[in-house]
């Protein structure tokens, strides 16, 4: 773990400023998924049925879903991993197929949107299952911005930041964390 302070920082010794941002960052985002979570589990002890009846959801597709985010969390430690090695080709390699993984994770997410027999509005189930879905979407989306930002940069700038990427795949796999416990919640113990 590349954490400490480095030579081409004014930052003084310790953990760096970047690292602790991205950590405090994330703490402030599991406030926000804690309470979706605590909605959900609200919604679903007050509620006699839960999910409804007429709730069908694809299982084996969402775990095949799952099995391709978790990989993609593989691939970003192993562009972290490279990025510290200063192999610049396998970096670049590995954040592109994250962003392969994630964008095939979202394209089923989609997919799976579009065919459920439900809507948001329906019941107190679709609302939670479209609001915890579609933030963790929002957050897939957002790490590959910041994953295709990152493969940009270490494209275009001769030198390596393992910083950089390291905090990157902290924020990819806690997109990653929280699918589980999406993934868990919705399908699993529905």
């Amino acid at each position: 773990m590349n954490v400490v302070h480095s030579a081409h920082t004014d930052e003084t010794p310790g953990l760096s400023r970047l690292y602790v941002g991205m950590l405090l960052f994330l703490l402030s985002e599991s406030f926000l998924f804690g309470n979706l979570f605590w909605t959900y589990y609200y919604l679903k002890a007050k509620t006699p049925v839960w999910p409804p009846q007429d709730v069908v959801l694809e299982l084996p597709l969402i775990a095949l879903n799952t099995a391709i985010l978790l990989l993609s969390s593989v691939t970003m430690q192993m562009a972290v991993n490279s990025a510290q090695r200063e192999n610049r080709r396998a970096t670049v390699r590995a954040m592109i197929l994250t962003m392969l993984l994630g964008g095939v994770f979202l394209f089923i997410k989609g997919w799976e949107w579009m065919h459920v027999d439900f809507q948001p509005w329906d019941h107190a189930y679709g609302s939670v299952f479209f609001t915890l879905t579609g933030f963790h979407g929002l957050h897939v989306l957002a790490g590959l911005i910041l994953v295709a930002g990152l493969t940009i940069r270490t494209i275009r700038v001769p030198e390596i930041l393992p910083l950089h990427i390291e905090v990157g795949g902290l924020y990819w796999h806690f997109v990653d964390l929280v699918w589980i416990f999406v993934f868990t919640s919705l399908y699993i113990i529905r």
